[in-house]
């Protein structure tokens, strides 16, 4: 017997919202796959990047956009050794897009138990985002002391980054607005104003240059502030509405050739991660999911909005309000 789900498909890029879509999927497809019935699932930038056309991992129609959910397992694969249990709540970074639906049929490795202590609209929050300030971070390998730059600290994964990195013991510097200045600092940043045309300069004269940046606009000025034995981590490419799939892969492309430059450079990216490294993915959720449970680290707020209110929902990530981080809530009936 087939199933059905409601879904959120980009059928046309540009237009203001995807076209919400009542889809068959053939049971023959889901060998050695499980099934979640998606309650949550966080929206960002990314989406809405990939909805206008502009996202180079999504060149062509036809796809459902989201990376990440929190839902309940419906089904498991015969044979299956995850120690999952039906009707277990779980949460989800996807190598594809594909969770801003009610229903998805992955593999069982992706998935990782919520914590009980954790509600889901917070849960659905973390997995994208903290999975890719993680591994940003390791991408550094920096040693206790040192120093790190966080672009945008008070963004969705600037935020988790600085908490990261302040709870590694490096020292943090972070830019943001003076609008979202007050965030970045309660979360342990010394913030400098990314509007100033000199704050790369100040930054370098007060700190003789930071020992890694974390960076996603793409800037080659920011070599300027690491020092040449430090490295700067990529983790996206900034670039004009329109422009941004040509920036992002002339950005990796720059970045490759940069790899051993004084200061060096790496590409960190979460879809390449998870479909590579399963079981350190896993390992890294799981640790991030339990330290916002027992209030080590500091989620953002949710703020939710039903799967009919899609267009909504992409305007209000593309706010960037501090603190605040949106969450799809699927109706399932």
């Amino acid at each position: 017997m087939p199933l059905h789900r409601e879904a959120m498909r980009v059928d046309r890029f540009g237009a203001d919202s995807p076209t919400p879509a009542r889809e068959t999927v053939a049971r023959r497809g889901l060998a050695g796959r499980a099934i979640v019935r998606v309650t949550h699932a966080s929206v960002g930038v990314t989406d809405a990047m990939a909805a206008r056309g502009d996202y180079l991992l999504h060149p062509f129609r036809g796809f459902v956009p989201g990376y990440d959910f929190v839902g309940t397992v419906e089904h498991l694969p015969a044979g299956d050794r995850s120690g999952l249990s039906l009707g277990r709540r779980v949460a989800a970074v996807m190598p594809f897009m594909g969770a801003h639906a009610d229903m998805v049929s992955l593999a069982p490795s992706l998935l990782v138990p919520v914590p009980d202590e954790l509600d889901s609209p917070t849960a659905a929050t973390l997995p994208l985002d903290t999975v890719t300030a993680f591994f940003a971070l390791d991408a550094l390998a920096l040693d206790d002391g040192a120093s790190v730059l966080v672009q945008g600290a008070s963004g969705a994964v600037g935020a988790w980054t600085v908490q990261l990195a302040a709870e590694r013991g490096l020292a943090v510097y972070g830019t943001a607005s003076p609008r979202s200045r007050d965030y970045a600092e309660r979360l342990g940043a010394e913030v400098l104003d990314y509007r100033d045309p000199a704050w790369i300069e100040r930054l370098a004269t007060a700190s003789g240059g930071v020992s890694g940046a974390i960076d996603h606009t793409g800037s080659r000025a920011l070599r300027r502030a690491v020092r040449p034995g430090g490295r700067i981590v990529r983790i996206a490419f900034g670039g004009e509405p329109g422009r941004q799939r040509s920036a992002t892969a002339t950005g990796f492309l720059t970045a490759a050739m940069r790899r051993y430059a004084r200061p060096g450079e790496r590409v960190s990216s979460v879809p390449i991660i998870v479909a590579t490294r399963r079981s350190a993915y896993r390992r890294a959720l799981s640790t991030l999911m339990e330290a916002v449970a027992t209030g080590r680290l500091l989620a953002p707020l949710p703020q939710t909005f039903p799967l009919t209110e899609y267009a909504d929902a992409l305007k209000a990530a593309n706010s960037g309000d501090p603190g605040v981080k949106t969450v799809l809530t699927m109706s399932h009936k």
